[in-house]
């Protein structure tokens, strides 16, 4: 949040001293964006053991969630990834034992796993399950006893 705070002072006051267009505007608000949009886990933590069933809530923010089905801008749904860390941008994300689909608008699920170690990874995409990339995906590793 700090960090958000000093950028968003950082471009007002760039932007104050230079109003030539509305170009400068355009970053601000792309830079805010891109601070504030992602996606986190709020359970489990980074390198948590844990016991099966795994229980994973999910966390957002920046955008919204929305059952798939339409495309709509700023708006999507979960998937969970197991040993990936994300799904390239605009690809959609096919549904299999190791990539999980929450198109209902789920924020949290239970996910069976064998003991193991593993890197589980939160990905966001669009109405039809189209990978928002990167920069809308996080990953921890955890363990399951």
């Amino acid at each position: 949040m700090r960090k958000l705070f000093i950028v968003l002072i950082i471009l007002t006051f760039s932007t104050s001293c230079n109003r030539k267009s509305n170009k400068s505007e355009e970053k601000v608000n792309e830079t805010i964006k891109e601070i504030t949009n992602r996606v986190y886990f709020k359970w489990p933590k980074d390198n948590a053991l844990v016991s099966s069933p795994v229980f994973v809530d999910m966390g957002l923010e920046g955008m919204k969630i929305e059952p798939a089905g339409k495309v709509n801008l700023g708006f999507g749904h979960h998937h969970i990834l197991i040993n990936q860390t994300h799904w390239p941008k605009g690809s959609v994300i096919p549904m299999s034992d190791s990539t999980l689909h929450y198109g209902q608008g789920q924020t949290d699920a239970t996910i069976d796993l064998p003991p193991g170690e593993y890197v589980i990874s939160l990905q966001f995409a669009d109405g039809v399950h189209a990978s928002y990339g990167e920069e809308m995906s996080s990953s921890i590793k955890i363990k399951v006893e």
